[in-house]
């Protein structure tokens, strides 16, 4: 005869359950970053399962030390609130329900019956000093209200089967028989003790059908973001190569090879190089170097100077280098402060100004200009716009990384931020 019940026991006597529990705690810890749909519900299925076990090993210490027979008034109070509201979370995990306080309602008008049971009204159960179990007039109640989940459980797998939803319905058909069987095995006599087990054991298997599912959303939304970024880079080629650009920057070196052949070498080497940067940077799939894109800043801006009668001043304060950034993000808004800010300036005072700054856990990059953009025409502002929204989703898409843009009489102010964690 057993005389003592120690925590070895509970172990052996709960192994399977606390297993498959021990199974799903891992999983949620290890995908804890994941929005898999329907956790609100698992976690707490979770501690109930735990909660019914303990309650099944306060029973067992209660009858091995012979402790007042009111605590397992208790106990069954606590397992009868407990299964059926299993069932209920798992009905709401797998099913649409619309109307969801006409599920609830049931559930706690059995509850307040149970609740009373606990001052010996005998309406569901009792308990002799002996430890003896009896059952009331409406000792079906608990039985009948968890059969009534379950059916309920059973005509959503068919409705989801019906509708081409095959692996949710089977899911759903199975959970239902297998609570079924347990139900009766509980009653009859052959598989008492398995209900926890049982229930923890449904449970794992439908996370697995909603990581699944979430794994397979996240590969389409992989998908579709590469096939925008590309979208993107194709836009950003187009966009970079404007052939009035080109054409003024051949047109100005054509003119240097009369007055100065030695800077119409220099310039055709510059650009030569920007041509060759644009080409590498959109055809990057990753990030490059601030200074390869300042390099390419620069190679643009000798060419503009070039090219323009109006002069301008470039400032640089850069304050961190050492960073990377998506490919031909910065060189456009410093294109667009040139020829829409600093170029106004039609007396030469014209001016932009690129500012590197840590700011937190953010590298700051600011782009500024002293002009004031009135000389934009609606084709220009319409043709600015596309531009930096093609730089603004590549920011996003390739390093979580934001743009701002404020203007007024004085200027324009461009942010962006990058964070410092999108940097490896």
């Amino acid at each position: 005869m057993i005389e003592s019940y120690t925590f070895a026991d509970y172990i052996s006597n709960y192994y399977l359950t606390l297993l498959l529990l021990a199974s799903l705690i891992m999983l949620l810890i290890v995908n804890r970053d994941a929005r898999i749909s329907g956790l609100q519900y698992i976690r707490p299925i979770i501690g109930i399962v735990f909660a019914l076990t303990l309650c099944s090993a306060l029973e067992d210490i209660c009858d091995i030390y012979h402790w007042n027979y009111r605590i397992l008034y208790f106990k069954t109070a606590a397992t009868y609130w407990l299964y059926p509201l299993a069932a209920l979370l798992e009905l709401k995990l797998i099913a649409p329900l619309k109307h969801k306080i006409l599920t609830t309602l049931p559930y706690l008008v059995y509850s307040v019956l149970v609740g009373i049971d606990l001052f010996d009204t005998r309406i569901i159960y009792y308990f002799e000093e002996d430890h003896s179990y009896h059952g009331g007039p409406l000792n079906m109640l608990p039985g009948a209200l968890l059969c009534f989940y379950i059916i309920w459980l059973g005509y959503y797998s068919v409705f989801y089967i019906s509708k081409g939803h095959r692996i949710r319905g089977v899911i759903a058909l199975f959970m239902t028989v297998t609570s079924v069987i347990t139900v009766i095995g509980e009653r009859v006599g052959f598989s008492q003790g398995f209900a926890e087990s049982v229930t923890a054991l449904e449970i794992l298997i439908y996370y697995f059908f909603l990581a699944s599912i979430d794994y397979a959303k996240t590969q389409s939304a992989l998908y579709e973001n590469r096939l925008d970024l590309e979208r993107q880079k194709n836009k950003l080629l187009v966009a970079q190569m404007q052939p009035h650009f080109i054409f003024n920057s051949l047109a100005s070196i054509q003119s240097l090879c009369y007055t100065d052949s030695e800077a119409a070498a220099d310039c055709i080497d510059v650009f030569g190089d920007y041509l060759r940067a644009n080409i590498d940077s959109i055809s990057s799939d990753g990030l490059i170097s601030f200074s390869s894109e300042l390099k390419h800043i620069e190679q643009y801006v000798k060419l503009e100077k070039v090219s323009t009668d109006v002069d301008f001043r470039m400032i640089y304060e850069l304050k961190i280098k050492d960073f990377r950034v998506p490919p031909l993000t910065v060189q456009p808004i410093v294109e667009n402060a040139i020829k829409h800010g600093a170029l106004t300036r039609r007396d030469g005072s014209g001016f932009v100004k690129i500012r590197t700054e840590e700011i937190g856990d953010q590298i700051r990059i600011t782009v500024s200009d002293n002009g004031s953009g009135a000389s934009l025409t609606k084709h220009q502002k319409e043709h600015h716009s596309v531009g930096i929204q093609n730089v603004r989703q590549r920011l996003m898409l390739q390093c979580s990384g934001t743009l701002e843009q404020h203007f007024s009489e004085n200027g324009a102010v461009s942010v962006i931020e990058l964070p410092k964690s999108r940097q490896s």
